[in-house]
């Protein structure tokens, strides 16, 4: 009887006691993520190339260029608004001529691009964009940001933004 009566003192201070404080919520990945370095903080955060942009207008073609000053462009950015195509030519020597990826680096994001690579005159390569996939990249670039990047063969180079850029691909979103 006594075994009785502990165990249903026991059941009644249980029930009658405070509940225990629910743990602390972790962070929803979601917010933890929000807190988190964007992708390529690291490799757009080294020192961009030497040079300015300039933007430059014929008819329906519209340009942006990255240059040292009196020298040949290292980045060229172009949106033809008849056609909507956008065309990325990058300053890289890539031998033989051959059918390469042109990596478009932003914080947020990596757009690998088909390119080809030309070796006559000064070595580049380029990317040719049409539909939706040059209104993904003239939309991806409009956007303010701090620096951009183009990645060919694990050649890494890291340019200002400008708004030359924007102005240049605006009528190609």
């Amino acid at each position: 009887m006594r075994a009785a009566l502990i165990l249903a003192t026991a059941i009644l201070l249980a029930a009658c006691a405070p509940e225990a404080p629910a743990p602390a919520e972790t962070p929803s990945a979601e917010i933890a993520d929000a807190n988190a370095p964007a992708p390529n903080y690291a490799l757009l955060s080294i020192a961009p190339q030497t040079g300015t942009w300039s933007f430059q207008a014929d008819g329906a073609t519209h340009a942006a260029g990255f240059g040292a000053p009196e020298s040949e462009y290292q980045l060229v950015l172009i949106c033809n608004h008849g056609s909507g195509a956008v065309t990325l030519t990058s300053a890289h020597e890539l031998a033989p001529d051959q059918a390469t990826t042109l990596n478009l680096i932003t914080l947020d994001a990596n757009r690998a691009l088909p390119a080809q690579s030309f070796n006559e005159g000064l070595p580049s390569v380029t990317a040719e964009l049409a539909g939706d996939q040059a209104r993904d990249i003239a939309t991806l670039l409009t956007a303010p940001q701090a620096n951009i990047g183009i990645d060919v063969a694990g050649e890494v180079h890291v340019y200002p933004w400008s708004a030359e850029i924007a102005q240049a691909l605006e009528g190609c979103r």
